[in-house]
């Protein structure tokens, strides 16, 4: 009976030890690696990575154009603020195509377009703001030496500058269409004339029949086109 306990005791120790072998075995073996999942080659990329870095090109030529250009100090259109620090997140993403052939990040091209398009805003409004600006000037001027020599009422003063914004807008339109290929040649002279035969009425609702001959008299005097 004492060797039968002594054996069946040596037994459980020996298992007992096996056991602590094989879970400490187990607790120090590493994990097999998780298998990579195989991203698929999108066969456009290629071709979509070469527009986007010549877009970026043209986007880093007008990023250094919006630097060097000088703060404005008179009033700025609203759709012409920007948002802060967006000039320094575009250099961040310049940045990152210097890197030697490093692959553009996922959503860059997406990102790129979005900026490109903040910035044509931003040109659009700038330019928009110089012509108004120049604008203002020559109404300003004009107007200091026609009134006197019209005789020009001060409500005559007020409604000959908005005809002359209106001319002016139409002029800026149709120049917008001849540019983007909405008119041909014929349709842009047709509307040309249409546009100075509305001008011509507007100012002739505004000044007397002797104040628009002298009106038209001083423009061609100037060298100016008929009735300004």
């Amino acid at each position: 009976m004492k060797n039968f306990s002594f054996g069946l005791l040596v037994t459980i120790l020996v298992l007992s030890g096996g056991v602590a072998t094989l879970t400490s075995l187990l607790l120090h073996t590493s994990a097999p690696p998780p298998a990579e999942t195989q991203v698929q080659p999108d066969v456009n990329l290629d071709a979509r990575l070469k527009a986007l870095r010549e877009e970026n090109a043209l986007l880093r030529q007008r990023v250094n154009a919006l630097e060097m250009r000088p703060v404005a100090t008179q009033r700025i259109p609203a759709g012409a603020v920007s948002d802060p620090g967006f000039e320094q997140e575009v250099r961040e993403w310049m940045a990152s195509f210097k890197k030697d052939g490093a692959p553009a990040p996922v959503g860059l091209q997406t990102k790129v377009e979005d900026v490109l398009a903040n910035i044509r805003q931003e040109e659009a409004a700038a330019e928009q703001q110089v012509q108004e600006q120049k604008r203002e000037e020559w109404i300003t001027g004009t107007m200091a030496r026609l009134s006197p020599q019209l005789g020009l009422s001060v409500t005559q003063e007020a409604e000959l500058r908005d005809v002359w914004i209106a001319n002016n807008d139409r002029d800026n339109e149709l120049a917008r269409m001849w540019r983007e290929g909405e008119l041909d040649g014929q349709a842009a002279g047709e509307l040309k004339r249409s546009n100075n035969e509305e001008h011509q009425a507007d100012l002739q609702g505004v000044l007397s029949p002797a104040q628009y001959e002298e009106y038209n008299g001083f423009f061609e005097n100037r060298g100016g086109r008929r009735g300004k």
